[in-house]
């Protein structure tokens, strides 16, 4: 009898893709959870909004957790579609909030930004790969 092997299903890089999602998120959340404080500040917005931003990040790396342990790469052109347009209205934010933001806010935001559109390119290439 042959022996099955359990990690086959996260070798595909679309599932992979899913993770790694899960997993930048779940970090960003983390961020803005501990440092919400200073994060704020950083981006001359009230506490309550980054720690709001940390709740709405901890609910989108569970549920990207979910969608990759389901293995349901269906939704990754829907993911990178919403990756794009986050990236582009960070670079957006960035630009016109450039004044206002500290020095740690002008490098965190594009960087964020890039982030979000790197995702974006990743996740479509790997829904696209047969």
């Amino acid at each position: 009898m042959r022996k099955r092997n359990h990690l086959l299903p996260f070798r595909s890089p679309a599932v992979l893709v899913l993770w790694a999602d899960a997993l930048f998120m779940a970090a960003a959340a983390a961020a803005w959870l501990l440092l919400g404080g200073e994060l704020s500040g950083w981006f001359d917005l009230p506490r309550w909004a980054a720690w709001a931003a940390g709740g709405v990040l901890a609910a989108g790396a569970a549920a990207l957790g979910v969608l990759a342990w389901e293995r349901r790469i269906g939704w990754l052109p829907w993911l990178a579609a919403g990756h794009a347009i986050l990236g582009a209205a960070l670079w957006a934010a960035a630009l016109l909030a450039w004044g206002v933001f500290t020095a740690e806010g002008r490098w965190l935001a594009p960087a964020a930004a890039n982030a979000c559109l790197l995702l974006a390119a990743a996740q479509w290439l790997a829904w696209r790969r047969p």
